[in-house]
């Protein structure tokens, strides 16, 4: 099997001893998630500041391969082998299963927190390592085998711990994803989707979302996103989208040649997306970017275009 993965000592990565109170696993001890005590709240961290980085908590991607053989590790090895990256892995048991959960963060610079629920999605990935690097943040990517679902369950579907219209919500897995979030910056959802037959089309709104195509006359630029109907941003909010803050969020992408679908989120309606949960827990600005599969190009672009909007510049 090789070497373990250190503990990480980064309160954004040890979800298996920081959101339990629990002391860090021993040296040489693979991280795990322990469950709080009976009747425990639920922890919820909060960063003011970028976290703090050992490099001896830090994994390395060959410790990362040996410990999960994880196929997008191997592929992007070398972008992962960043001295100003640290890597880790979270373990995670909650009420849908167990989780493991790849983390890569910045070592000095506090940013987005970049989450790729679906393991298959190799364009999102690629993009999200990318940003990590340019923008900073904390990234955390779901390993289920190079696969959408783990065990039947989506986990794009388990997220909060109320009811949901779609999937069942884990607690335990949305801490672990969540966990040491910096409420400065905005969480962004990375996807990237079957052409023309996937979930996610401008063609074809899901219930409680609307179609914002871009703007006819917008200009082309170089290295834009393709403009098809499988390439978007979507924002999500209480609010109508024809209230003005939302009415502004759209116009901005629009105005510049971007596809939005806008999701309306209602209380008691969550369908246990990351979006859903985002908007109705309050946690920050949530922006969720799906192009088609293999186009990591639009994905990049697209990222460059959610940083900008939110005023965030590239190192």
């Amino acid at each position: 099997m090789g070497r373990a993965v250190p503990t990480i000592l980064l309160a954004a990565m040890v979800a298996g001893a920081c959101l339990s109170g629990a002391a860090p696993a021993a040296a040489g001890e693979p991280p795990t998630q322990r469950r709080p005590p009976p009747g425990a709240a639920a922890p919820r961290p909060v960063m003011d500041r970028p976290p703090p980085v050992s490099a001896e908590g830090c994994a390395t991607p060959a410790m990362i391969l040996s410990a999960t053989g994880d196929a997008d590790v191997r592929r992007l090895s070398a972008a992962l082998a960043d001295p100003q990256l640290c890597l880790g892995v979270v373990r995670v048991e909650g009420t849908t299963g167990g989780w493991t959960l790849l983390v890569v963060a910045h070592r000095s610079r506090g940013g987005p927190r970049w989450v790729l629920p679906h393991d298959n999605e190799n364009a999102a990935f690629d993009a999200g390592i990318a940003a990590v690097r340019r923008y900073g943040g904390v990234l955390v990517a779901v390993e289920s085998g190079e696969t959408r679902t783990w065990r039947g369950v989506d986990p794009n579907r388990i997220f909060g711990s109320g009811a949901c219209t779609r999937g069942r919500a884990d607690a335990a897995y949305t801490a672990a994803v969540l966990a040491g979030l910096d409420r400065r910056f905005p969480i962004v959802g990375l996807h990237s989707n079957e052409r023309r037959g996937g979930t996610i089309s401008m063609a074809r709104p899901y219930p409680g979302a609307t179609a914002f195509p871009a703007a006819a006359g917008a200009p082309l630029r170089s290295g834009a996103p393709r403009r098809d109907d499988d390439t978007l941003v979507i924002l999500a909010g209480r609010a109508p989208p024809t209230e003005a803050a939302a009415r502004g969020a759209i116009s901005w992408f629009t105005e510049r040649g971007v596809n939005v679908l806008y999701e309306t989120v209602r209380p008691g309606r969550s369908d246990c997306s990351l979006s859903n949960h985002a908007v109705l827990a309050g946690l920050p600005r949530t922006l969720t970017v799906e192009v088609g599969h293999g186009d990591t190009a639009s994905a990049r672009a697209l990222v460059d275009l959610v940083m900008q909007s939110v005023g965030i510049a590239p190192r």
